[in-house]
């Protein structure tokens, strides 16, 4: 059965959706925002009229033109209605999601094939930072990774308000469920692609009738999600060759067993890459960031050369002439490469016989805070992180190329006795680097297993129930003061992010490898209760088959539905929770209340099991039991 077509038709002089009066592009994410262009390989192109997206406190508009590199929507993306005093307690929620499959659930979310729909899991949670029941936003996330270049349909029916009364439809889908549209200049254009829709529906059990809203949307196509950092990762590795980019050192630091028990060499130096990006016109106090520098082709095209800084990270066993292997660092939120100078990382490297190396992730590193803030105040800015956290992944495959090829080499490592396995090139990164290392072990031709500490996906779930953000929001709260637009552009923010978020990524980590790239292992270590990252999206990835499970004995308290979990020994990519006894928090889009506990977020990295456990992932390709058959970390 065919897709129908976006139901857009002319660009109506009102901008706004009638099929959700509460805001104007509700419901979200929609076709009607969608023409036909068929030089996209969706068909598509994502196309927001003037006046139809969130105007700022101080009267800038959203232009739609920013979402016009996209030809769908996000993989990750939520879908938004506003039910007025809806009573949520009938719909299926984080940890109870197995009841968005019942034949009698109020929400279907569905994914169209040629021969007919695919069900799949889904949750609901009102908009817990707003707290008007009339004009609350209802999300609802995929429980698993939506596809690329797919079509996918939402219904609702059933629902009722807090006094029990039935909720019913906007007059708009009223006319088109009823078929009295015909009249409605605005309305009669849509008819046919609902038609299709109900008739859809109709075939997964959804009565027409019975509807109180429903719509479909349609998913970005691989080359408009990953097409542009593909394409500079192949022209950047062929630009600088095989061995990678060439090395510079800046500086030297040695040190004695008493000057420190660890490390014996800490090398910084710059690694000669093509650059990507030019400098915006535009400036925030000051403050200009940076955009792609894009050719006639719509592709990003080389604009020069930039000097990466790196750090290499040399331990005193690394000296007695044993063939060493290395590891990559990835550092966390809006930090630098200097989080890899951290002792439990040094005591790793001496320990078990490793060189740890590490480069900022630009586009949100410690150098990038600033532009972030100014995007705050103004979203149309938002190109200057996505755009160059491009750049900044390609930097960390391009640096992994050359330690792999050109480390050993150097004076400083030759000179000392050094002896460097460059097959033995692993990848660890915590709190973003466990985010982004999804993407990095998605991408890089060179790093075959992964370590991703405290890790996540889908910045729109990660951002709202995390207590990193809470200053962000702040700023967010007085410059976008509406909640539902919030949402919204929560959901436009995830248009772009996806390009470059681990949700567009994990599925070609093993399942689906990118073109010219090959499968990959990753080990993932989610903290229960963590307040900065909610292990939640671990387990929708584990939930998405695509080769990415949920190790035994992963709770005392919950089993993730619709998730079978995985024996040890294990040789392939799955999570293990690791749980310092901080309790799971109440479900809903804010962070965990702190607790007498403290947040477990930096604390896996730094139990023994869990080095273990990474260590011998990384040599074997096996997840071991390192727990002793119970929960994770085993007491001590």
């Amino acid at each position: 059965m065919p897709d129908a077509a976006p139901d857009a038709g002319e660009a109506p002089s009102d901008p706004c959706d009638p099929l959700d009066p509460a805001q104007c592009v509700l419901p979200w994410p929609s076709n009607l925002y969608l023409t036909p262009d068929p030089t996209r390989d969706s068909g598509d192109v994502v196309d927001f009229p003037p006046g139809a997206l969130p105007v700022s406190i101080t009267g800038v508009p959203i232009d739609g033109r920013l979402l016009r590199r996209a030809d769908g929507y996000g993989v990750g993306t939520p879908m938004l209605a506003v039910f007025p005093h809806l009573d949520a307690s009938r719909l299926p929620s984080e940890g109870n999601i197995a009841p968005s499959l019942a034949e009698d659930s109020p929400i279907g979310l569905f994914e169209v094939h040629p021969d007919g729909l695919v069900r799949l899991p889904c949750f609901a949670e009102p908009d817990a930072r707003d707290h008007d029941d009339a004009r609350r936003t209802l999300i609802v996330r995929p429980a698993v990774l939506l596809r690329e270049n797919t079509r996918y349909l939402i219904a609702f029916r059933g629902l009722v308000d807090t006094d029990g009364a039935a909720i019913p439809p906007s007059a708009a889908f009223a006319a088109l469920r009823d078929g009295t549209a015909a009249d409605d200049a605005k309305l009669a254009p849509r008819q046919a692609a609902f038609e299709d829709i109900f008739a859809l529906l109709e075939t997964a059990g959804f009565a027409r009738a019975s509807l109180t809203l429903a719509w479909d949307f349609h998913t970005a196509s691989h080359a408009s999600m990953h097409g542009r950092l593909l394409h500079m990762r192949d022209e950047a590795l062929a630009t600088v060759g095989p061995l990678g980019p060439e090395l510079t050192v800046n500086s030297v630091e040695t040190f004695t067993p008493e000057q420190d028990p660890d490390l014996a060499v800490r090398i910084i130096g710059t690694a000669h890459v093509p650059h990507y990006m030019h400098q915006s016109d535009e400036s925030f106090l000051g403050y200009s960031g940076y955009e792609f520098n894009l050719g006639e082709d719509g592709l990003p095209e080389q604009n020069g050369w930039r000097d990466a800084e790196f750090v290499v990270l040399v331990p005193h066993s690394a000296l007695n002439g044993d063939p060493v292997g290395l590891i990559q660092y990835g550092h966390g939120l809006n930090a630098s490469w200097r989080q890899a100078d951290a002792r439990q990382h040094l005591q790793t490297a001496n320990r078990q016989g490793y060189i740890y190396f590490a480069a900022s992730m630009i586009g949100m590193s410690s150098e990038d805070v600033d532009g972030i803030i100014g995007i705050l105040y103004d979203l149309n800015r938002f190109p200057w992180l996505i755009d160059r956290l491009h750049q900044g992944m390609l930097e960390w495959t391009l640096i992994a190329r050359a330690m792999k090829h050109r480390l050993a080499d150097l004076p400083e490592i030759r000179d000392r006795g050094i002896v460097i396995d460059g097959d033995r090139l692993f990848y660890e990164g915590d709190s973003q680097g466990g985010i982004y290392g999804a993407t990095h072990m998605a991408i890089s031709p060179d790093v075959m297993r992964g370590m991703l500490g405290v890790p996540g996906q889908n910045y729109s779930i990660l951002l709202q129930r995390s207590v990193d953000f809470d200053p962000f929001f702040l700023i967010l709260d007085g410059v976008y003061q509406d909640r539902r637009d919030q949402q919204v552009l929560l959901g436009m923010m995830g248009v772009l992010w996806d390009s470059i978020d681990s949700s567009g990524q994990y599925r070609h980590i093993v399942a689906e490898p990118h073109p010219g790239t090959p499968a990959k292992q990753v080990l993932l270590g989610p903290a229960r209760g963590d307040y900065q990252v909610s292990p939640l999206t671990v387990e929708i990835a584990a939930r998405s088959d695509i080769g990415i499970g949920l190790m035994e004995n992963y709770d005392d308290e919950r089993t993730p539905e619709l998730i079978e979990q995985t024996p040890y020994p294990h040789r392939g990519s799955a999570a293990v929770l690791w749980h310092f006894g901080n309790p799971w928090p109440p479900p809903g889009n804010h962070p965990p209340v702190e607790d007498e506990l403290g947040d477990p977020h930096g604390r896996p990295r730094r139990e023994p099991a869990y080095i273990e456990m990474m260590t011998t992932f990384f040599e074997t390709g096996e997840i071991i039991d390192t727990c002793n058959g119970g929960l994770c970390p085993p007491p001590r």
